[in-house]
C-alpha cells in the first residue's frame, strides 16, 4: 500500500490505507498544464460522468449472452450471490473480475484506474462488484466511508429501462446539518432531501460515501437480461504521486518542506472532515509553482461556534494554497512537471 498526506486536527502524519491492490499506472503521463484557480466556494459530493467507457457496450453483451437462454443450464451462470440482509440490502451480485472475461475486466479497471488517479487523486480502486437488481432489489440508507474516499456506480442497464425505481439516493449535505437552515414557512418533500439519480446505460456517478445512500427498490421485471445492472466499488489510496521530469525523491524532498509548516498551520484551524485533493504544476526553469488546480473537494469543518464553515473553509484553502502554491522543487532542465497532494482531514 502506498502513503497519502493525512490532516489530523495537530499535523499532517505519513499513513497507510486502502486495498492492497496493485494498480498497473506506476506512473502517469502528464495532462495539459491547467491553469489558475480559485479555491473551491462549497463541497462537491456528487459528480456524474455520461458515456464513460468505450468498452461498456461489450461489457453488457457479455452479460447477455449468459442470460440468453434461461432454459441452458451453465457452470458460468452458477456465480451469483443473493445478498439479503434483512431490512438493509436485497440483491444479486458477483466479483466483476471473475463474471468478465479477464482481458474486458483489466480495460474496465485500467480505465478505473485512469479515472480515479487523473480526476480523484486516487491511486487505486476497490474489487468492483457486478450488481443485478431485479423486482423488489434494494438497498436502504447506509454509509460506507472506511473503504474509500470516493464510492463509484457505472450503469450497464439497458437504455430501455423495464422497471420502475433503481435510481440511486443520496441524501443531500444540508439535511445532515438541517436545523441552521431550517424554514417553518416550508414544506419539504423527498426531492428537497435526497438527490436520485437514474442508471442510464454508461453512466458513472462517483460520490462521497460518507453520505447516506442507497438504491430505490426496483419493481417490474424480473428478467435479468431487463433488470439495473451496475459494476460499483470504491476509489482507494489518496497519494502524492508526480508526472514529468522530476525525480521522485527530490519531489517527495520537497513536498515535505512545504507541508510541515501548513501541518503548524492547519493545527491553529477549526477541525474539518473530507478530502481535498491539489495539482501543482512545477517549472522546470525556475523549480517554482505556476499553477494550483483544485482537483477534489469534500471538505466539511465540523462545529465550532467560533468560525462559520464558510469561515473555516476559506481559512483552510488559503493555507494549503498559501503553503503548497510556495513551495520550491529543484529546478529540471528536461521540463515541466506536475505534483497531485491529497489531504485527507480526519
Amino acid at each position: 500500500m502506498r502513503a497519502l498526506l493525512r490532516v489530523h486536527r495537530t499535523q499532517i502524519g505519513i499513513a497507510t490505507r486502502g486495498y492492497a491492490r496493485a494498480t498497473r499506472l506506476q506512473r502517469s503521463v502528464p495532462a495539459a498544464a491547467a491553469p489558475g484557480q480559485e479555491p473551491p466556494a462549497e463541497a462537491v459530493h456528487l459528480r456524474i460522468h455520461e458515456r464513460f467507457y468505450a468498452g461498456a457496450a461489450a461489457l453488457r453483451e457479455h452479460f447477455d449472452k449468459r442470460f440468453a437462454n434461461p432454459l441452458e443450464a451453465r457452470a458460468d451462470r452458477f456465480c451469483w450471490d443473493f445478498w439479503h440482509v434483512e431490512n438493509q440490502y436485497t440483491l444479486l451480485r458477483t466479483p466483476a473480475d471473475r463474471f468478465f472475461p479477464r482481458v474486458q475486466y483489466e480495460a474496465l479497471e485500467d480505465a478505473l484506474l485512469e479515472f480515479g488517479e487523473r480526476q480523484l487523486g486516487c491511486r487505486g480502486m476497490s474489487p468492483a462488484w457486478v450488481a443485478c437488481y431485479v423486482d423488489g432489489c434494494r438497498q436502504e440508507l447506509h454509509t460506507d466511508a472506511p473503504h474509500g474516499p470516493w464510492a463509484f456506480v457505472l450503469s450497464l442497464t439497458p437504455a430501455q429501462r423495464a422497471f420502475a425505481g433503481g435510481d440511486t439516493l443520496l441524501m443531500q449535505p444540508h439535511v445532515l446539518n438541517y436545523w441552521p437552515s431550517f424554514d417553518p414557512s416550508a414544506g419539504l418533500e423527498m426531492k428537497h432531501l435526497v438527490t436520485a439519480v437514474e442508471p442510464a446505460f454508461n453512466r458513472l456517478i462517483v460520490f462521497d460515501p460518507r453520505l447516506p445512500h442507497g438504491v430505490r427498490a426496483v419493481e417490474g421485471t424480473r428478467d435479468p437480461r431487463r433488470a439495473r445492472l451496475v459494476v460499483t466499488g470504491w476509489f482507494t489510496e489518496p497519494t502524492p504521486f508526480f508526472t514529468g521530469a522530476l525525480a521522485e525523491g527530490a519531489a517527495a524532498q520537497a513536498l515535505g518542506e512545504a507541508t510541515r509548516p501548513l501541518s503548524e498551520e492547519l493545527a491553529e484551524l477549526p477541525p474539518c472532515a473530507g478530502t481535498v485533493v491539489v495539482r501543482l504544476r512545477v517549472s522546470g526553469a525556475t523549480g517554482g509553482v505556476e499553477a494550483l488546480e483544485w482537483l477534489t473537494d469534500t471538505l466539511v469543518p465540523l462545529p465550532a461556534a467560533e468560525y462559520s464553515a464558510a469561515d473555516a473553509r476559506g481559512e483552510v484553502f488559503a493555507a494549503i494554497q498559501r503553503r503548497l502554491g510556495g513551495a520550491r522543487f529543484p529546478p529540471c532542465a528536461e521540463g515541466d512537471s506536475e505534483v497531485t497532494v491529497p489531504l485527507v482531514f480526519e
